[in-house]
């Protein structure tokens, strides 16, 4: 049956606001910030599976040597940009300590690694995401994820096989590069919205990431900085609960259906933040970026030579708040042990 334009536009607004009639009431089950942010996350501090170019610190490294730590109210997550290195380059992966299946995750960021010039963010790698045990078998999300001279951000699915999505729902500009799900290529949507990733995202002084994770679908939303959802999102009252039926069309959605259970492949997951170079994606993709590889021949080489290139390469979070069904307002341990005075 042919379908006008209108009418296909009518159908898929059907189709995202029957998602979101559906979703659930949420409640806060947790809030990460600079109040207790280093008590709720562990610091990974082994080689990279990623073989990325990179040495991930301990947390008494991160906190004498300052890449990590407070500032301007918030959390800082950083490298190191005063040494060159022929071995990879200092920086700090956390993982959150509490695992979570489905639920509503708004993270309020401030800053995201980028360049500190208009070198593009050649070498970078940096993601906020989060991912189950016995990788991939229980799902991976990548929520905000780009390496080099992306100027968007790609929103991207990790899981076992038989697993095929769908992008029904999200908005006309995101495109879905692949649908198989499967693996380390896993299924990608690349956006089309500005001021998602990068330069331009902190130009615009950061802004709310949302992710909601149900049986029907795993979405999310961007809400730029001074807009009145992120406004309410980052400064409502911790035990407010937002409605994502307010929140207007998602950046990008997967849907799975009968092409993969959702329930079947995604669970248990750690929330991370990192920041990586070279490595599987912005290394293996070096040469075939023009601005990135007239630095230098290789990925590592330009990263270890250049440490200036990096002042800018660090995470500022003002939250993370977790939303669930029926969770109850969380007692809040304060931040205690070392001082992260970065």
């Amino acid at each position: 049956m042919l379908f006008s334009r209108a009418a296909y536009r009518l159908s898929v607004a059907a189709t995202w606001a029957g998602l979101a009639q559906a979703a659930s009431i949420y409640a806060i089950a947790d809030v990460f910030d600079s109040k207790n942010f280093f008590t709720e996350f562990d610091f990974f501090s082994q080689a990279d599976p990623t073989n990325g170019f990179v040495k991930y610190v301990d947390a008494a490294t991160a906190n004498r040597e300052g890449l990590a730590g407070f500032a301007k109210g918030g959390v800082y997550l950083g490298v190191d940009y005063k040494n060159t290195t022929d071995t990879g380059r200092s920086s700090v992966r956390v993982t959150s300590k509490k695992a979570y299946t489905k639920g509503l995750f708004i993270a309020d960021i401030a800053h995201m690694p980028a360049s500190s010039t208009n070198t593009g963010s050649c070498g970078l790698w940096p993601a906020f995401w989060m991912f189950g045990p016995n990788w991939p078998n229980s799902g991976e999300i990548d929520i905000l994820e780009g390496v080099n001279t992306q100027a968007n951000n790609s929103i991207t699915l990790h899981t076992s096989g038989n697993c095929r999505m769908t992008n029904r729902g999200s908005l006309s500009g995101t495109k879905l590069a692949n649908a198989d799900c499967f693996g380390n290529l896993g299924c990608k949507q690349d956006t089309a919205v500005a001021n998602t990733y990068g330069a331009s995202f902190n130009a615009a002084g950061g802004g709310v990431y949302a992710l909601e994770w149900t049986d029907e679908a795993i979405s999310v939303w961007f809400f730029t900085r001074g807009s009145s959802m992120a406004t309410s999102l980052s400064r409502g009252a911790n035990n407010s609960v937002p409605g994502t039926s307010h929140f207007g069309q998602p950046l990008a959605t997967f849907v799975g259906g009968s092409g993969c259970s959702i329930d079947g492949h995604f669970k248990d997951h750690n929330i991370v933040l990192n920041t990586a170079f070279c490595g599987d994606w912005a290394g293996k993709v070096w040469s075939d970026d023009e601005t990135c590889s007239a630095l230098a021949s290789t990925c590592e080489e330009y990263v270890g030579s250049n440490p200036s290139e990096f002042t800018q390469a660090y995470w500022l979070l003002n939250s993370i708040k977790v939303y669930q069904q029926g969770a109850t307002i969380p007692k809040r341990r304060e931040r205690k042990g070392l001082r992260f005075a970065a």
